[in-house]
């Protein structure tokens, strides 16, 4: 049916130049095709190359246009969002589908609000330090054709006070309403065929009743292996110090700023009273938190097993905070007044369910979790199974399409299937269709001893060590643990060779520096594993420290593997080693990004050989050399 579409000499290669017809392409949207038809559900892993963003893109848009119905294709990076309305549809647009209408779709706190930042600027909402900021805000937002945060560099404390927030918005009484950015996007919005969202507004829409993006009959979702994650932020609850202090400081601030100085009606009385309760409030959530804190370390994390772990000395005051608002609620005459004090009476109002949710445990199949980071206290309570709340989403929409280079593991998608609820989902698997042999080594030493012992470590060093000074640069290096980097490049000191590590900046410019300089490796951990797109010669090596198996006693892990082994299955191969398969299968797929692109990926545990697991390891990797000596990595290097 799509056969016209990716021939060769088909719509397709006549109108992109670059153009190369691929047999996993034409199978994929085949299969998209016939799911959207027969309203079923697909999952598909497409290998780097297959081209999976045009083998979506034609036959959802061809449905569109059939069935006069409308869609949406969510992503798990902005990044990827943005690709999508600035190349790949545009150019369908402008050769195929000419009547197409496409939206790019953000969450309400991407907008500017012209409203807040006029209000800001009126009652000295930022602090002297911030009003170089504030001038670049006024500028901006005088020029700036969507109002969005990408368009500007600004610290996140200060966009807060001049976004977007729905609870906050004055609608159609505002007197900015026909200049608002939101409502501009929104408009466009309800005029698209396709809405390109990404995954955490698809699950703010779905958890808010469907009420936050236009409705739509079907969904592809692109990096599907990051679905399980968020969805279990959203499907949870969570309690952090850094959002009460927000909160409270939006009520009023230490510096006197805030909402209750905005109401100059407000008697003296009144005013004393409510800031009395507020400064109770902010004492009895110190207290919280520093029992807390007490619990854990400097940066730690703690399963909390049982009801009433900490006492909860927030509830009672906040309780008080709550009448004294609701009080200057029905005394205001102002309904712009009144939207933003029932906003901040709502937020109290949701820091106490919160605060039950967590404390009192009321969340059933909930793994309940503590977290330090520096400063930054939080609580959270996490859904163990998430597969049945994400199966009653999912069959919502007529079709879902789940798509990702990295959906298998072992040849199979039973892994995936169980994790996000789709165990009748039809499923279609399309290898790459780079020639990996010619263009990739894989590099498994077989002189280091086994991850966990007292040698490891410093074998580690060494070995990395010595494939850098191989290398001299354009090497990623990936590991499973932050002090392991640290370690690492405080003991690494190569002339010639400039070594950045995650956390020296954003990540956007650290990718970039690595890009500019060859004579540099990055080190990374976590989000370094995927997403990192560095194609040609600026990338030659990948270092694979350790198979990223998640930590056993980290909560929510912990929780998982204990509710699999209460149904009697095997936790392990169930589901440690596929989710270490998938996150291993990112990490090797940052090397080969193009046809012409070649180099090494060397994987320096020995548990893929020394493992009966190792070998399924091995069998979800594309078809490539295995070598063990390191002068067989030098010779490959100096022949390319």
């Amino acid at each position: 049916m799509l056969n016209n579409f990716f021939t060769s000499g088909g719509i397709l290669s006549k109108t992109l130049q670059t153009y190369e017809p691929r047999p996993e392409q034409q199978e994929m949207a085949d299969a998209i095709d016939k799911a959207l038809r027969a309203e079923r559900h697909l999952i598909v892993e497409a290998g780097t190359g297959v081209g999976k963003s045009l083998a979506y893109l034609v036959p959802l848009i061809k449905w569109i246009f059939d069935e006069d119905k409308t869609a949406a294709v969510s992503t798990y990076t902005k990044a990827l969002q943005r690709q999508l309305v600035e190349k790949e549809l545009p150019f369908l647009k402008e050769h195929v589908f000419k009547d197409l209408r496409f939206a790019l779709c953000f969450g309400s706190e991407n907008y500017l609000c012209v409203r807040r930042l006029k209000q800001s600027k009126k009652f000295g909402l930022f602090d002297i330090p911030d009003m170089q900021d504030m001038d670049t805000l006024l500028k901006w937002a005088n020029v700036t054709e969507t109002g969005l945060r990408s368009e500007i560099d600004i610290k996140p404390g200060l966009w807060h006070k001049v976004c977007r927030e729905s609870d906050l918005c004055h609608g159609n009484i505002c007197k900015h309403y026909r200049k608002c950015f939101y409502q501009k996007a929104k408009a466009v919005e309800r005029q698209a065929h396709i809405l390109v969202t990404n995954h955490h507004l698809f699950f703010a829409h779905a958890v808010s009743g469907y009420n936050v993006l236009p409705p739509f009959s079907a969904v592809v979702f692109d990096e599907a292996h990051e679905l399980e994650g968020v969805a279990s932020d959203y499907l949870g609850a969570e309690l952090s110090n850094y959002t009460l202090t927000r909160l409270f400081d939006s009520i009023l601030s230490r510096n006197g700023r805030g909402l209750l100085t905005r109401l100059k009606w407000l008697p003296e009385n009144d005013f004393a009273n409510c800031n009395a309760v507020l400064n109770m409030v902010r004492l009895q959530a110190n207290i919280f938190f520093d029992e807390l804190a007490g619990k854990l370390e400097k940066s730690g994390v703690m399963r909390i097993y049982e009801k009433n772990f900490i006492n909860d000395t927030i509830s009672e005051p906040l309780k008080s905070l709550i009448n004294e608002l609701n009080n200057i609620y029905h005394a205001s005459g102002d309904e712009n007044e009144k939207i933003e004090i029932l906003a901040v009476l709502n937020r109290c109002k949701g820091v106490l369910v919160s605060l039950e949710a967590v404390i009192m445990q009321t969340l059933e199949e909930h793994v309940y979790w503590a977290e330090r980071d520096e400063k930054r206290l939080k609580i959270s309570a996490t859904p163990v199974k998430p597969a049945g709340l994400l199966k009653e989403i999912f069959d919502n929409m007529d079709t879902a399409v789940f798509t990702s280079a990295t959906l298998a593991a072992n040849g199979n998608f039973n892994y995936i299937k169980e994790r996000l609820g789709l165990r009748e989902a039809e499923a279609l698997l399309l290898k790459s269709p780079f020639n990996y042999k010619e263009q990739s080594l894989l590099y498994i030493p077989s002189d280091l001893s086994a991850p966990g012992t007292k040698e490891f470590e410093e074998q580690l060093i060494a070995k990395i060590k010595e494939i850098l000074e191989i290398t001299k640069g354009r090497t990623l290096v990936l590991f499973t643990s932050y002090n392991t980097l640290e370690k690492t490049y405080a003991e690494i000191n190569i002339e010639g060779l400039r070594i950045l590590r995650q956390g020296e900046t954003d990540s956007y410019r650290l990718i970039e520096r690595f890009k500019q300089d060859n004579n540099s490796a990055l080190f990374g951990t976590n989000t370094f594993w995927q997403g990192i797109d560095v194609p040609g010669d600026d990338l030659q090596c990948v270092i694979i420290a350790k198979l990223p198996f998640a930590v056993p006693g980290e909560p929510v892990t912990e929780a998982r593997i204990e509710a699999i082994q209460k149904e009697g299955r095997q936790a392990f191969s169930e589901y440690q080693v596929p989710q270490a398969i998938i996150l291993l299968k990112q990490g090797f797929g940052r090397l080969i990004r193009t046809k012409t692109d070649k180099g090494i990926v060397a994987i320096l545990d020995s548990r893929l050989r020394t493992k009966g697991y190792g070998m399924q390891f091995l069998k979800s990797l594309p078809e490539c050399r295995v070598i063990t000596a390191i002068d067989d990595m030098r010779d490959f290097l100096i022949k390319y």
